[in-house]
């Protein structure tokens, strides 16, 4: 299963975070306005549609196998 990464090497900490606030699955949280944003990959569908959304290039794809009992292992 897909889901975002937001790699905080390239991410520019923006005021406001597109991909926070466009995210459809309102999955991208900003403990506060100094700290850089993160994915909670429990609300993350995978869409990806917030690589899109991020103007430095800041999200990265991740991927996770299932682990054969139909559970994901985040």
């Amino acid at each position: 299963m897909k889901r975002a990464l937001l790699d905080p090497k390239s991410c520019q900490n923006c005021d406001p975070c597109q991909v926070q606030t466009r995210c459809p699955m309102q999955a991208v949280f900003r403990e506060s306005t100094g700290e850089k944003p993160w994915v909670d990959f429990y609300r993350c569908s995978g869409c990806l549609k917030c690589k899109g959304f991020c103007p430095n290039q800041a999200v990265t794809e991740i991927s996770h196998p299932c682990d054969g009992k139909r559970r994901m292992g985040w």
